[in-house]
C-alpha cells in the first residue's frame, strides 16, 4: 500500500507508521493527509523526557504563554501543509491558570518526573493578573483563524466526569478542555450520519409543537401531531459537549516510560468515523463517502388518544404536515460509478504520545500516522499499537489471552476490556 514518503519509520505495518521526527517538520508529502487528530502538549505543564532526559525543542517549554501559541501556529501549519483541501485538523488544548509563586519544576521551570519537586521560582506571565485563565486554547483558535486562514467549524467541549479534584476554594472547579475543529475549505469530507446519537426520552416523543389537524371556529388547537417521525431515524446530531471519562493506561514496567495525559480512545473514534473516510478511490483521490436516501410521509394526527390520517390538502399543495425517513444506501466518490479499488485514509497525529490516534484509526480500517519527537514515545506507541490487548479494547472488543502465554506476557494483562 502507499503511504506518504518520509524518513525511515521507526515502526510500521499495513496500517500503522510511527516517525521519530519533529512536528515543526512532519516527513510527510504535501496533500497526503485526510484527518489530523492531535492533542499537543500543554503550556508548562511537564517535562517531557527521552531516555531519563529533558529533550530541547519540545512545544510547552516555552518562556511565554505568546511564544507557545508560536509554536502551535507553526506546527499547525505544518499540519495543513500535509492536509488534503478536503480535510479537517482536531486539536484537543488545556488552559492555564496564572500564578505567582513557587510552581513544580526542574531548571526548566517544568515537572520533573523523577524528583516530583518544586525546584524553581517561575514570575507570573507579564500582562495576566493574578489568579486569571489564559485563555490560551481560545488565543491559539484565533491566531488560526487570523493567521492562517483556517476556519474554526466548531468547538466541543470535553465534559470529564472524572476530572481530578482542585485545591482552589474560591471558583468552580475546572472539568473541562476544549477540542477545535477546524477545516481548510468551506466543503470538507463530513459523514456525520455515522456519529449520530441515539435519541433519549423523553425527546424521543416530541411534537410539533402547537400544529393541528383541524381548528374549531374559537381558533384554538383541536389536535397535536405526533412528530416522532420527523426526527431522523439514524438519530440525533452530535452536540457540541461530549462527556467522556479519562482511561487508565498501565504501561509495561519493561518499557520504563510514564505518560500521563493520554486522551481517551473515544475521541479519536468518533473524529475519525465521522470526518474521515474508510476508503480512498484509486481512480479519482476522493474519499467515499455515505450516500443518504431521504424520503417523506404524512404525519398522523393523535387525538384523545385516537390516531386518525392527517386529512390531505389540495392537490398542488405541499402544506400537510410530512415525516422523514432517511436511509444510508453505499458510497461513492468522484466517479461516476464507484466500483474502483480503495486504500485506507490517512489519519495523523503530529504529536503522538502514546499512540491512541493511530491506534484507534488503525483498528477503524484506516492507516495510522504518528509522529514524536521522543524515542521513548515512539515505542510506548509501537506497543501500544500493535498489543493485542490495547487493540482489543480499541476495537471494543472481548479479548481472549493467547492459548501458551510467553513467559512474562502476564504482565500484560490488566484486567479486561475498558
Amino acid at each position: 500500500m502507499s503511504i506518504p514518503t518520509g524518513p525511515t519509520p521507526y515502526y510500521q505495518d499495513d496500517l500503522i507508521t510511527l516517525y521519530r521526527a519533529n512536528a515543526l517538520n512532519l516527513p510527510l508529502a504535501d496533500n497526503s493527509v485526510d484527518l489530523v487528530v492531535t492533542s499537543p502538549p500543554y503550556f508548562g505543564l511537564r517535562s517531557y523526557q527521552d531516555g531519563g532526559e529533558h529533550y530541547d525543542g519540545q512545544i510547552g517549554a516555552e518562556p511565554t504563554p505568546a511564544e507557545f501559541v508560536d509554536a502551535l501556529i507553526s506546527a499547525t501549519r505544518e499540519m495543513v501543509r500535509v492536509l488534503k483541501p478536503s480535510g479537517s485538523i482536531w486539536v484537543n488544548l488545556g488552559d492555564k491558570y496564572a500564578t505567582a509563586g513557587t510552581r513544580r519544576g526542574n531548571e526548566e521551570g517544568l515537572v520533573d518526573s523523577d524528583t516530583r519537586t518544586a525546584t524553581h521560582y517561575m514570575p507570573r506571565p507579564a500582562g495576566y493578573p493574578n489568579k486569571s485563565l489564559m485563555g490560551i486554547p481560545w488565543r491559539y483558535a484565533i491566531r488560526c483563524i487570523d493567521d492562517l486562514g483556517l476556519i474554526l467549524r466548531a468547538e466541543v467541549v470535553w465534559s470529564k466526569p472524572n476530572g481530578l479534584p482542585e485545591s482552589a476554594t474560591d471558583r468552580v472547579r475546572r472539568s473541562h478542555e476544549q477540542w477545535f475543529h477546524f477545516t481548510l475549505n468551506p466543503r470538507y469530507y463530513s459523514a456525520v450520519d455515522e456519529v449520530r446519537e441515539a435519541y433519549l426520552a423523553p425527546h424521543a416523543t416530541r411534537t410539533l409543537g402547537r400544529q393541528s389537524a383541524t381548528r374549531g371556529d374559537s381558533g384554538r388547537d383541536n389536535d397535536r401531531l405526533d412528530a416522532s417521525a420527523t426526527m431522523n431515524p439514524l438519530g440525533k446530531l452530535p452536540g457540541s459537549v461530549w462527556t467522556i471519562a479519562t482511561e487508565p493506561l498501565r504501561v509495561p514496567e519493561e518499557l520504563g516510560i510514564d505518560h500521563f495525559a493520554a486522551f481517551p480512545t473515544e475521541f479519536p473514534r468518533r473524529i475519525i468515523t465521522g470526518w474521515s473516510p474508510r476508503g480512498v478511490c484509486v481512480e479519482c483521490g476522493e474519499g467515499r463517502r455515505p450516500v443518504v436516501e431521504r424520503g417523506r410521509f404524512p404525519l398522523q394526527a393523535v387525538h384523545n388518544g385516537h390516531t386518525t390520517a392527517v386529512p390531505g390538502a389540495p392537490e398542488g399543495r405541499s402544506s400537510v404536515p410530512h415525516g422523514s425517513t432517511t436511509t444510508i444506501l453505499g458510497e461513492a466518490c468522484g466517479c461516476p460509478e464507484p466500483t474502483a479499488e480503495t486504500t485506507p485514509s490517512v489519519v495523523l497525529d503530529p504529536f503522538s504520545g502514546t499512540g491512541t490516534t493511530a491506534l484507534v484509526a488503525s483498528v477503524l480500517g484506516r492507516h495510522g500516522i504518528g509522529v514524536d519527537m521522543s524515542e521513548d514515545y515512539c515505542r510506548l506507541a509501537a506497543w501500544r499499537t500493535t498489543d493485542p490487548k490495547q487493540r482489543a479494547r480499541a476495537a471494543r472488543k472481548p479479548w481472549t489471552p493467547p492459548a501458551e502465554q510467553l513467559p512474562g506476557q502476564e504482565a500484560l494483562d490488566f484486567g479486561g476490556v475498558l
